[in-house]
């Protein structure tokens, strides 16, 4: 009996624990965007929440900017891991 409840408590523990790993990725993009990305395009930004773009050209804008834009490049604040999350949470998955 001993044997199967710390089974079950191990088994508890992980799915939670896994749980909350995929749900931090999406708060995690969440709260970089607000602290980073909001100012210039707001929190509720009307075109990017829902995002099409292809992860990609997402990626390539994020880290190198656009010309003739004031989106400069972020190349230096965000890992590849951050932006993933900023696109997740964007893209609403």
């Amino acid at each position: 009996m001993k044997k199967i409840i710390k089974l079950f408590l191990y088994t508890t523990s992980a799915v939670f624990f896994l749980a909350s790993l995929s749900n931090s990725n999406e708060i995690s993009g969440e709260n970089l965007f607000n602290r980073n990305c909001a100012a210039c395009h707001k929190k509720t930004a009307p075109n990017l929440l829902g995002t099409t773009l292809d992860y990609n050209v997402f990626k390539s804008i994020v880290l190198n900017g656009r010309s003739g834009t004031m989106m400069g490049s972020f190349k230096s604040k965000f890992s590849e891991h951050e932006v993933k999350s900023i696109y997740s949470f964007l893209r609403g998955k």
